[in-house]
């Protein structure tokens, strides 16, 4: 992935942490728009839609809704007709989980499998814990499964829970007075860059918050960003490094 994007998207995730929730409509709206270069038309797309149709739509995915707010629970959600969800034939309900105490984080990223991010034993005096949040996969072999499902079930939407072990984004938010300081774990997008090592974001050098990026030619790509003056490129690599446990 372009370090452009990455550093669009962390900003992004910055400043959804910064807020006390997110919506569960805004969390759709952002998985739908990734699986837009997976979007597929069908012949259903053009046939009528009934009314009893539309009823039983309408009342799964308030159904889904509800469960994944009150669960936690990841759902992925077939739809016969895209035209109804903005062009779309996949949407997902839950699979992010929000965190305001970092024992709390930790204790669900300690049921994870692979890499998760861990308060630094060398994070810089002053920082206090901000915020975390963990959000589960939107891509993978699951999303054909439930795609060829629902196709085969010929419901006008067909709805399937996904247990998920591994995190597809992690971050952790931490602020000393006006500063902040956060740590990211992303996927490492396939049609991307394979650049390995640490590198710089590009952005100019009055815009703040600053990145430094380390992909260590695995699947995840990890990221410390700081609006800090004080701390040099060294020191946020030694941080980065500590707050990255494999």
């Amino acid at each position: 992935m372009k370090v452009a994007t990455k550093v669009a998207i962390a900003t992004l995730s910055s400043i959804l942490l910064m807020g006390s929730s997110v919506s569960l409509a805004a969390k759709a709206q952002s998985n739908e728009k990734a699986q837009e270069a997976t979007v597929k038309k069908t012949d259903e797309a053009a046939k009528p839609i009934s009314a009893e149709e539309k009823k039983f739509i309408e009342a799964e995915i308030q159904r889904v809704k509800e469960l994944a707010q009150e669960s936690g629970d990841m759902y992925v959600l077939y739809h016969k007709y895209p035209k109804l969800n903005s062009g779309f034939d996949i949407s997902y309900w839950g699979g992010i989980h929000e965190f305001t105490t970092y024992e709390d984080y930790l204790k669900k990223a300690s049921t994870l499998k692979g890499s998760i991010l861990q308060q630094p034993a060398n994070l810089p005096k002053g920082y206090k814990f901000l915020s975390a949040v963990i959000e589960g996969p939107i891509e993978g072999k699951f999303v054909d499964e439930v795609r060829a499902e629902g196709k085969k079930s010929g419901k006008p939407i067909y709805v399937k829970k996904i247990d998920w072990k591994e995190a597809a984004t992690i971050r952790l938010k931490y602020a000393s007075g006006k500063d902040t300081l956060g740590f990211s774990k992303d996927t490492v997008d396939s049609k991307g860059s394979k650049k390995k090592g640490f590198f710089d974001d590009k952005l100019p050098k009055h815009v703040f918050p600053k990145y430094v990026f380390w992909n260590d030619g695995g699947k995840f790509e990890y990221s410390i960003s700081t609006s800090s003056l004080d701390m040099s490129r060294k020191q946020k690599i030694e941080v980065l490094k500590a707050a990255v446990k494999k």
